[in-house]
């Protein structure tokens, strides 16, 4: 089960989610999050923690260029996208690409399914704010598309520690992301929460394997 920890401001939330075995960390260059990162303070973490998770710059409505530039001064090792203003498929800066998709309906998720990025994140639909609001996805309109999202897509929005293997279990995404489930404060993470984010959602994905093999 893949687990990023989203809206990183500071390295001690960063070590936090490398000793409890996150998977990833979100970094967000997004001006008007309230979890904005600048990009040398981003590129401080992901120089201490890059080689033992994933660091993925979040962007909203970027340019292919605005993308090249921040991966240049961030160093990240993805960028995750809302609503890029370039074409997938024109996406060539040899990094992963992450596309964040709002939900609303369950041909949001079908048409999310044709999207040539490593990874789909399936968020909440909340209008004129992208991600980090605390909103539950809809996973039963989510589970309505009848796409198969055990391969390349990650369930967030509204996550947190006690409400993650009921996603995991209604929804079988390949992964799981929460920023809001595991704060003090926007940008503040609870590193408790952290651990019990993350172990809830190992665990959980791990029980349903070792049912699936005695079936």
């Amino acid at each position: 089960m893949f687990v990023k920890i989203c809206g990183i401001t500071n390295i001690q939330d960063a070590y936090c989610c490398v000793e409890n075995g996150a998977d990833a960390i979100g970094l967000n260059f997004y001006p008007k999050s309230r979890r904005f990162i600048q990009f040398d303070d981003a590129a401080a973490i992901v120089k201490e923690v890059s080689p033992f998770l994933t660091t993925v710059g979040i962007m909203v409505q970027p340019t292919i260029e605005e993308v090249a530039s921040a991966i240049e001064a961030s160093e990240v090792d993805a960028i995750q996208v809302y609503e890029p203003k370039f074409d997938d498929r024109d996406f060539e800066l040899k990094k992963l690409l992450y596309y964040s998709v709002r939900v609303m309906t369950p041909d949001d998720v079908a048409q999310a399914a044709k999207i040539g990025a490593d990874l789909i994140f399936l968020d909440s639909f909340v209008d004129g704010e992208y991600g980090g609001t605390g909103q539950r996805a809809d996973w039963l309109e989510i589970r309505k598309s009848g796409i198969d999202l055990s391969s390349r897509f990650v369930l967030s929005g509204g996550l947190k520690p006690g409400n993650v293997c009921e996603a995991i279990k209604a929804v079988a995404p390949y992964g799981v992301d929460t920023a809001s489930g595991v704060e003090v404060s926007p940008g503040k993470k609870d590193h408790e929460k952290i651990k019990e984010f993350i172990s809830n959602a190992k665990q959980c994905a791990q029980s349903d394997q070792r049912q699936a093999i005695r079936c």
